[in-house]
């Protein structure tokens, strides 16, 4: 994101979608997105796509919106590219790529993150997503940190110690 795209109606229309979790002015965000100066097609694009899931939506704000909460995409997107390296591996050791249809995606990480905090237990379809957590240290705490920039939901450390991890596989 180019910093310079970040005035103050731009940051102000984030902070307001983020605030409300309502992402209706995505399309105004896409003019004053183009008003500063912003040509990138693939963002306008989406801006203006009126059948963005919430989690898309509300992804592509928080990668407007800040480095911080960029990172924290950034963040979730690569933890589950790890998930899926390790699901993807053929009988050659070779990476395929996911699906359309895979469970793992940017949106599965929102999910179940809402679904640890809402039920007490996250259940991922490999081995590899949960041995994640399995391996302790601060991976839910860095989970959760990220997972909250994003969607706006703080996640206290006695309500992460009460979260179950486990393998659907």
């Amino acid at each position: 994101m180019n910093p310079a795209w970040r005035t103050g109606t731009v940051l102000a229309l984030c902070r307001r979608m983020l605030d409300a979790r309502e992402f209706d002015a995505l399309p105004i965000l896409a003019d004053a997105l183009q008003d500063a100066g912003c040509t990138d097609p693939e963002v306008l694009a989406q801006c203006q796509d009126g059948a963005l899931s919430r989690a898309r939506a509300e992804r592509l704000v928080n990668l407007v919106y800040s480095d911080e909460t960029a990172a924290a995409v950034r963040w979730l997107e690569q933890f589950v590219r790890d998930i899926n390296y390790h699901d993807y591996k053929d009988e050659n050791d070779e990476v395929g790529a996911p699906s359309d249809t895979d469970p793992h995606t940017y949106e599965y990480a929102i999910e179940v993150g809402r679904s640890g905090l809402e039920e007490g237990h996250m259940s991922f379809g490999s081995d590899a997503g949960a041995d994640f957590f399995r391996e302790g240290g601060d991976n839910m705490r860095t989970f959760f940190r990220n997972w909250s920039l994003v969607t706006g939901v703080p996640v206290s450390d006695e309500d992460q110690g009460d979260i179950s991890v486990s393998c659907a596989c």
